[in-house]
């Protein structure tokens, strides 16, 4: 450890650099407690979703937003919803009204009708 990098030649301390070590990873330790990543949670639902289900989804939502974390909503559709396109916006819209208290949607629905069919929304907490 450099004491005095002025002087001529410069001085240097002998430090215990196992001690310096565990210093380091302390700090470190401290530092990642008082961050929080946001995770992306997913919650998948069909568009024939019961009353009792989706207010089941939209309370574990409501948690995983109180804890600041993102979450994107994937509404599958299947076989023949494909031409109710708008029965998905519309529960879709729903839902973000539900959750307007807590959340925001970011972007716009992205819709994936090729392949495996979907709709998504990012629900980002307020």
């Amino acid at each position: 450890m450099l004491v005095a990098p002025q002087g001529d030649p410069p001085v240097c301390g002998i430090m215990n650099f196992g001690k310096y070590l565990y210093e380091q990873k302390v700090k470190s330790r401290e530092s990642k407690k008082k961050q929080h990543s946001a995770e992306v949670r997913e919650m998948r639902m069909k568009m024939k979703i019961d009353k009792h289900d989706y207010d089941v989804k939209m309370r574990k939502m409501r948690e995983f937003l109180t804890e600041k974390d993102r979450i994107r909503v994937t509404l599958m559709i299947r076989g023949r919803e494909v031409t109710h396109t708008d029965l998905a916006f519309k529960l879709l819209e729903r839902l973000s009204s539900d959750l307007a208290d807590v959340a925001r949607v970011d972007g716009r629905p992205r819709v994936q009708l090729e392949g495996r069919k979907s709709i998504q929304i990012m629900l980002v907490p307020k």
